[in-house]
């Protein structure tokens, strides 16, 4: 496995949306990144609703030894960075006492906004973003280039893992059957979420899902950044034990914006025309239906993807369950995006 550095970086979200910080991570191979050949990528990672950055470790760290063994010859990954939503792993304990004023979670257009801090910052080295999100974050990807020029945005390309987003269409015939989207808000918001110890939680997690499908690195790194010493500002009077970083009223929050949604794939019909936008889906329709993945391919209303690929043997949460597979699929996600190109500034 190729040698990683790693440094964290902490900005400060807009003011209209409670001025909350996100935390950033930014990983680089050890050996020096000015030994590169064309173009130098940078590529962004966001996690899906209760995870957290750290989660697409693996992922990365398997994309960087793809490169060190199958280099492009016209492109080059000089870094990938990786960010908390406000309400996740490291930036909900910083932003603890904060997000009590935001009882009814933080909404994807807010996400995004905070997401903007980060791609205005001037902290990315790549003269190219690659963009990748899963699950719930490609809402906020797409939303995230609103503002942006389609002659002039951040991303030169965009790659979506198991995007569970709906249509309207899809929505209002997902709504009538019954009520699942009900279910999913209790769940959360009834799900354990107190713990003696680490080690206790990665024990109660190993044995049930979707904790059990993951690979032991994967667990580990939930433990590890995506629960928190308590007490906290929910839990004041608990004084030993851990909890989620994510509360369950926070988690809960992500489900219920439906809009939002809607507006990233009315964005997402005008980026399809401009950039390269792959997806990858995983193969167990386990979480997202094929009729929900149809809809969000569907190059009808605009969402013409450059790529659609499947990683075996993963369900929706392929970032924990094949991180190796995913990053393959991401990898050659790139490689024919370039073959492919429109243009050769794009990739």
């Amino acid at each position: 496995m190729l040698s990683l550095t790693s440094e964290t970086f902490v900005l400060h979200g807009p003011p209209q949306d409670g001025g909350l910080d996100i935390e950033v991570a930014r990983y680089r191979p050890s050996s020096d990144p000015s030994t590169t050949s064309g173009d130098r990528l940078s590529m962004l990672f966001f996690h899906g609703v209760s995870y957290h950055k750290e989660t697409w470790i693996p992922t990365i760290e398997h994309l960087f030894d793809l490169q060190a063994t199958t280099a492009h010859p016209s492109f080059t990954i000089i870094e990938a960075w990786s960010i908390d939503s406000p309400s996740h792993g490291q930036s909900a304990i910083l932003n603890d006492v904060r997000l009590l004023s935001h009882p009814k979670g933080i909404t994807a257009h807010e996400v995004s906004r905070a997401l903007q801090v980060f791609l205005k910052s001037g902290l990315m080295a790549g003269s190219l973003l690659v963009g990748i999100a899963h699950s719930a974050s490609v809402s906020v990807m797409s939303l995230s280039t609103l503002g942006y020029s389609v002659d002039d945005l951040p991303y030169s390309s965009l790659i979506f893992v198991d995007p569970p987003i709906m249509t309207r269409e899809v929505f209002a015939r997902a709504t009538r059957k019954g009520k699942a989207w009900k279910l999913l808000v209790e769940m959360a918001k009834t799900r354990k979420d107190t713990w003696p110890s680490r080690e206790a939680a990665r024990d109660w997690m190993s044995k049930r899902l979707p904790w059990s499908s993951w690979t032991a690195r994967c667990l580990d790194l939930f433990v590890e950044y995506a629960l928190r010493d308590l007490p906290t500002a929910i839990y004041p009077d608990r004084a030993d034990g851990v909890t989620l970083c994510c509360t369950r009223d926070q988690e809960a929050a992500g489900y219920i914006y439906h809009q939002d949604g809607f507006d990233s794939l009315d964005r997402l019909g005008e980026l399809c025309s401009v950039i390269p936008v792959h997806c990858i889906f995983g193969e167990k329709e386990d979480v997202v239906p094929k009729f929900v993945k149809a809809g969000f391919v569907d190059a009808k209303q605009g969402r013409k993807m450059a790529s659609i690929t499947t990683v075996p043997s993963a369900g929706h949460l392929v970032v924990q369950e094949k991180p190796e597979g995913l990053a393959t699929a991401i990898w050659a996600a790139m490689h024919d995006a370039w073959r492919s190109k429109k243009g050769m500034n794009k990739l």
